[in-house]
């Protein structure tokens, strides 16, 4: 009866969630474990790449995924609507990558009653207590502090162009970013503006920045599809740019050398392993309340080697 009533609401949900599920139309679940997930977005590569991650864990370890995802980070009303959804199924565990890091105890309370464990991926969640797979983005934002300030001689100004700042993994970015720099005397932060989550940098808006910030040396952002798009809008202008995230575009952005410095977070890896840490926990596998993974600083000099070692 249980899987008879989630699979008539997984129905509904895949008709009336106009944003879609997982870039794909979500098959009918069949099996005993059921992981429900939703994502922060489904418009770029890396999101994808997360999805591509969970469904191969997936595969491997006989369990389902039913995957949910707005079209944008920052659809909050509409990933909330989509894990009440979840909830409604009665899916066997809740895995959430959060667009508002300290909004989540309403679900979180009613997961619980429903005795449906709730875990985090990509971003933590701040405002209750679950497990954590992802990386150590303040150790990130504080490496790629170090290897911008290396670029640009250890001396110069700074934009920080931010993802929101309602999510814990942009906060922490910063945060690591700016305490790097509080040691650089000669580096110096000149503006910090933020809400670009998974978004790109109008050329108008690039253009204000310039024009009021003429000195800019580097750019520091927290996520690689906003710093595509600032690598396009200062196209010649020698402004360094440090962001996070491997995914191909972005690679390739560093093999060109229109970002100095990238964070190779990897999504296809967080989507995995956060399937896994779900498995293993239901079979009783004893845990760190963190699965933090590995990242690696890339520049042109080292992301062919990089590349080579994922082949």
């Amino acid at each position: 009866m249980r899987k008879s009533v989630g699979r008539l609401l997984l129905a509904v949900v895949c008709l009336l969630c106009m944003s879609g599920c997982a870039g794909k139309d979500v098959k009918e679940p069949e099996g005993e474990f059921i992981i429900g997930v939703v994502t922060k977005s489904r418009n770029s590569e890396y999101w994808m790449s997360v999805n591509a991650g969970m469904e191969k864990a997936a595969k491997e370890m006989n369990v389902k995924t039913v995957i949910l995802s707005p079209d944008t980070e920052t659809d909050k009303k509409i990933q909330k609507k989509m894990i009440r959804d979840l909830l409604k199924m009665k899916v066997d565990a809740l895995a959430v990558s959060p667009i508002d890091s300290n909004d989540n105890r309403d679900y979180y309370l009613q997961a619980q009653e429903l005795g449906i464990p709730v875990y985090s991926y990509d971003t933590p969640i701040a405002d209750v207590e679950v497990p954590y797979i992802g990386i150590d983005n303040e150790k990130v934002g504080y490496e790629l502090a170090g290897a911008l300030a290396e670029k640009m001689g250890y001396k110069g100004n700074i934009a920080i162009i931010a993802g929101s700042r309602e999510q814990t993994s942009h906060e922490e970015r910063i945060a690591g970013f700016e305490k790097y720099m509080e040691q650089e005397p000669d580096i110096h932060i000149e503006v910090e503006k933020s809400g670009y989550s998974n978004l790109r940098v109008s050329e108008q808006e690039m253009e204000e920045i310039r024009s009021n910030y003429p000195d800019l040396d580097g750019i520091m952002t927290t996520s690689a599809v906003t710093a595509l798009g600032l690598a396009e809008a200062t196209k010649g202008s020698g402004i360094y740019i440090a962001s996070v995230d491997d995914q191909e575009d972005a690679i390739r952005a560093v093999e060109e050398g229109r970002i100095t410095v990238l964070g190779a977070q990897s999504g296809y890896d967080i989507g995995y392993e956060t399937v896994k840490y779900i498995v293993n926990d239901k079979k009783g596998v004893k845990q760190d309340r963190e699965k933090i993974l590995d990242t690696q600083i890339l520049t042109r000099e080292n992301v062919e080697d990089y590349q080579n070692l994922k082949k």
